[in-house]
């Protein structure tokens, strides 16, 4: 496990602004126990700082267990690198992991080791797997991920896959069932079963 808050120089950031339009309201669920933003804010809040990408506060409840920013996108409706480029502004480390919030699978120790795999040459490090590449769950250097976002940003995408293509990236190999996500309700019952 990552030694401590104080030493781990990563940001987590909890991309929880979608609009989860084939289950709706799914990171605030409480069928299976904890909300699933709280259970994705609890696996990193230990090791890492938290800041969440929201597009809107969460219910009284659930921002009382959140001890951490919630940042509302600054561009509504326009995509993770919005929230991803929102959120940077309460961040005060130089590395940040942006994360998915319906990925119940990634924790910490991936985390840990996409920054033991991060190196001076490059910019970001973005697990691969046999389905592709995970740039919503990937470690980048703050400076160069806004200097890489923005534009693609300001030209209409709010794709992060876009931006990668302005910044030097490393791949680091993880299995593909650490990505599956809830986007169903089969999702949540295969996830939560």
């Amino acid at each position: 496990m990552p030694s401590g808050i104080a030493e781990a120089g990563v940001t987590v950031v909890l991309l929880a602004g979608g609009e989860a339009t084939r289950l709706p309201g799914k990171l605030e669920r409480t069928d299976a126990g904890d909300p699933l933003i709280v259970g994705a804010y609890e696996r990193f809040a230990p090791f890492y700082p938290v800041v969440v990408s929201a597009s809107a506060t969460f219910a009284p409840a659930i921002d009382a267990r959140l001890a951490c920013p919630i940042v509302v996108d600054r561009w509504s409706r326009r995509g993770p690198l919005a929230g991803i480029l929102s959120a940077l502004a309460a961040v005060r480390t130089s590395l940040i992991c942006a994360v998915a919030a319906d990925l119940p699978e990634v924790d910490a120790d991936l985390v840990r080791a996409l920054r033991e795999a991060f190196h001076p040459d490059v910019d970001a490090v973005v697990p691969v797997h046999e389905r592709g590449v995970e740039p919503l769950c990937a470690l980048y250097d703050r400076a160069a991920f806004e200097r890489a976002g923005l534009p693609v940003l300001t030209r209409g995408t709010g794709a992060v896959r876009d931006a990668l293509a302005g910044l030097r990236v490393a791949t680091l190999a993880v299995p593909s069932h650490r990505f599956a996500n809830v986007n169903t309700h089969a999702d949540w019952a295969r996830a939560f079963a």
